[in-house]
């Protein structure tokens, strides 16, 4: 697969998005591109956490640029998941400027593919041959489980931008204080959902679906445990393989369960199948579609269209949140690749955020890694959702859950509009 090199100096000049030549909406320019090594074995997973790499005095940072490694899938059924986490990490980029604390800023994109043997290869020849400073990026919680031993082992911080596997930041056995996640753990948004569904929506008895996947049984795990225990009936479970392309034989069986309302989880174009096929096999009508704000992201929505009305979800991200800072977030999505913002572009975001706040705090010692993790520790900013930050003992976002329902816009496009807030969500109390 291909990299893409290009400092932030060289990237002002001309105006592109960094990324790989896959991303054509992103209208990149051509960069330099290097055929990687073969895909290693994936790591297994052990709470061993050693020291972190040898550091520098942070009172001297180095001059050379800032190296940050991004491994995301920019290919295969997880694509445009990876796509919009590049150009949220761009959106920071270009927030930052040319320099932070007096050092260029180079960003190496490598392609996943969504295979965790491949994402494990990939961050091993950004550590080994680049020589990044840290790793960023992550689509799928496969990925994450096969690299977390390395990124340990290597003493390299990882910032993970989308893949929620839980037990990264909620196992004590498997954190590590060089791991950091800026999105969600897998059900930290659906689990209040649960609740809300059955106290706010009416809803006793649900029936669930979701790929049939790690995040799929997690998310969907989450919403289920938290809708018993509030005293709601799960009537029925059906899973999906990644890549479906006919949902025929699983909407069936849904159709037959005695449900007052579905909850799904679905991603990528898997989601877009799933919501326009649930319309055309006459589910919609019969039986209300609710679920994990993926499955209606903006970034397929178009694509789904009226099948998705009506869909009311849970995300860590609403576009139409009212806030001045969402909306000058959302207007330079806008502007800058002429494409909506979702919350994929929302999480690549934050990662440059996060990063460029802790590059300030040590006058740019990204070297000195105990300095550095430390900073990380204590970064607080203004986001587009209020302030972020991370819990101190998970190194996980602590996030507001957005409950919206997707509504024809007076513009005549589809958005997720914001019913409902349930803010100071952590992803250790769930």
């Amino acid at each position: 697969m291909n990299e893409v090199r290009i400092s932030r100096r060289q990237l002002l000049k001309r105006g592109v998005v960094v990324a790989s030549a896959l991303l054509a909406a992103c209208r990149s320019a051509p960069a330099t591109e290097e055929r990687s090594s073969s895909p290693a074995s994936g790591a297994t997973m052990t709470p061993t956490v050693p020291e972190a790499r040898s550091t520098l005095a942070a009172s001297k940072p180095s001059g050379d640029p800032v190296r940050i490694g991004m491994i995301v899938a920019l290919s295969g059924p997880f694509a445009s998941l990876g796509e919009n986490l590049v150009r949220g990490i761009q959106l920071a980029l270009d927030e930052l400027g040319t320099e932070v604390a007096g050092r260029e800023l180079q960003l190496k994109v490598e392609d996943t593919a969504g295979n965790p043997d491949q994402a494990l290869a990939k961050a091993r020849q950004l550590v080994e041959r680049e020589r990044v400073h840290i790793l960023t990026g992550v689509t799928l919680s496969s990925e994450a489980g096969a690299l977390r031993d390395y990124v340990v082992s290597a003493g390299v911080p990882l910032i993970v931008s989308n893949a929620g596997l839980p037990g990264l930041t909620r196992d004590p056995k498997l954190r590590s204080p060089l791991i950091f996640r800026v999105s969600f753990a897998n059900g930290q948004h659906e689990a209040p959902f649960g609740q809300y569904a059955y106290e706010r929506l009416g809803y006793r008895r649900v029936a669930l679906t979701g790929l049939d996947y790690s995040a799929g049984h997690d998310k969907v795990g989450a919403f289920a445990r938290r809708f018993q225990a509030s005293g709601g009936e799960i009537v029925g479970e059906v899973y999906a393989p990644v890549d479906t392309p006919d949902f025929g034989p699983y909407l069936q069986r849904l159709a037959q369960l005695p449900a007052d309302a579905i909850f799904a989880f679905y991603s990528g174009v898997d989601a877009v199948r799933f919501v326009q096929q649930y319309t055309e096999f006459g589910l919609k009508d019969r039986i209300p579609l609710i679920g994990s704000g993926d499955t209606v992201d903006e970034s397929i929505l178009p694509e789904q269209g009226e099948a998705a009305l009506g869909y009311v979800s849970s995300s860590h991200y609403a576009v139409l949140y009212d806030s001045p800072e969402n909306q000058a977030f959302v207007r330079r999505c806008r502007e800058r690749f002429d494409t909506q913002a979702n919350q994929f572009v929302y999480q690549g975001y934050l990662t440059g955020r996060v990063i460029g706040e802790a590059l300030r705090a040590t006058n740019g010692a990204i070297e000195d890694t105990t300095a550095f993790l430390e900073a990380l520790r204590a970064v607080r900013f203004t986001g587009p959702t209020g302030e972020f930050r991370f819990h101190p003992e998970s190194q996980g976002a602590v996030i507001t859950v957005f409950i919206r329902r997707v509504e024809r816009l007076p513009s005549g496009e589809f958005g997720n509009v914001v019913l409902d807030l349930i803010r100071d969500i952590d992803d250790v109390s769930f």
